[in-house]
């Protein structure tokens, strides 16, 4: 039952993320079937535990409602006997997704978003042909006149980089890009330039210009963020962090001594001072980020071991041959208490107001609940 489920449930949750993958970065089909590996790495993490919890109510609502159970006590066996089995499958996939959460977030995703920015050049012609138009939410647009072969007649681009809009327009330009350098090259034929508007110039003929792949893709980033490490990564970056957190502490503090020990106070608000209390900020956001992330993985793949500790025992006070109905009903905690704990405690742990510890909170609540029914089903 489990592994049945669980093939049917990833490739679901694997469609889904196709889908939004093809709206939003109207990527090919050709892009996505490269993507598909990734995708199903990632969707595991997410249908296992639901997959674990469906089997085991499947298995024990339909054991309960034959009466198995009863007929277990009245022979003077106790229950936690019949549990032991699905409680240990619980433990023994819980390591697994502790791994399987690492290597999704660290490997899958950025593996993912490369495969995206190589294909922009395909993307962006696709919606061009299509539309006329291409938008990233990174102040890179394109509007043509039409598109013949590899060539965009008449185009007109916006390019918004520094604080600073250029807009280009030419009698027609090729798009290519270069995936080992990184960047993506517009050449260009009788161009003209308004930088800011105070600038223009007129550029007859050929020109190059280049840009980051990543400023032409929709989402996504190539900068590489807390979740992007793998567990035995993080460590050392924790290191590395704390190190220039202990600078810029060091750096404010003596602006700060300085400041007062000469009497130049506007110097403890002024623009220097709070750029030195930004980067701060910004050095102790991360670093609680860097925190916050193995307990995130640990947490999230010992809800198996959670969801089985509370399923077994609510599924066989359900006894419901119906296992959808089981299924539902033992999903129900799950979802308006399980989900909200850990949501609330990501997001408390990420800006380093509750401890990284606090992510357990999910899993040591339903381990309560699911103690509490099996204390139920052993005296009833």
């Amino acid at each position: 039952m489990f592994a049945l489920m669980l093939i049917a449930m990833t490739m679901v949750i694997s469609l889904v993320f196709v889908g939004q993958k093809l709206v939003s970065e109207g990527l090919g089909y050709l892009a996505v079937a490269k993507l598909l590996p990734y995708i199903f790495l990632i969707a595991l993490q997410f249908s296992v535990p639901a997959t674990l919890l469906f089997a085991v109510c499947c298995v024990y609502g339909r054991v309960s409602a034959d009466n198995e159970i009863v007929a277990l006590k009245s022979a003077g066996v106790s229950p936690n006997r019949v549990f032991r089995p699905a409680v240990a499958l619980g433990f023994a996939l819980s390591v697994p997704s502790v791994w399987l959460n690492d290597i999704a977030v660290s490997w899958a995703r950025p593996a993912m978003q490369q495969v995206i920015l190589r294909s922009i050049e395909e993307v962006v012609y696709l919606g061009l042909s299509a539309t006329r138009s291409y938008n990233s939410d990174k102040g890179f647009s394109i509007h043509v006149q039409s598109v013949e072969d590899k060539w965009l007649i008449k185009p007109n681009i916006w390019m918004y980089s520094n604080n600073q809009l250029r807009t280009i327009s030419a009698e027609r330009a090729r798009i290519s890009i270069h995936p080992e350098l990184d960047k993506l090259e517009i050449e260009l034929q009788d161009s003209f330039f308004d930088i800011g508007g105070s600038n223009q110039i007129s550029w007859p003929g050929s020109h190059t210009i280049e840009m980051p792949l990543d400023m032409a893709s929709r989402n996504g980033s190539t900068h590489a963020s807390p979740s992007q490490y793998s567990i035995s990564q993080i460590p050392g970056e924790l290191a590395s962090q704390n190190a220039l957190n202990e600078r810029r502490k060091e750096r404010l503090a003596t602006r700060f001594s300085v400041a007062l020990a000469s009497g130049r106070y506007s110097e403890l608000q002024d623009s220097a001072t709070q750029n030195l209390k930004g980067e701060l900020a910004d050095t102790e956001r991360r670093l609680a980020r860097l925190k916050t992330e193995p307990m995130r993985r640990w947490a999230l793949g010992f809800s198996c071991l959670a969801f089985v500790w509370m399923g077994v025992p609510m599924a066989v006070l359900i006894r419901s041959a119906d296992y959808w109905w089981t299924f539902g009903v033992c999903f129900i905690p799950v979802l308006l208490i399980y989900y909200p704990i850990f949501g609330l405690a990501l997001e408390f742990s990420k800006d380093g107001t509750w401890p990284a510890v606090s992510l357990w909170l999910g899993n040591v609540t339903l381990a309560l609940i699911g103690t509490w029914l099996m204390r139920a089903v052993v005296k009833t």
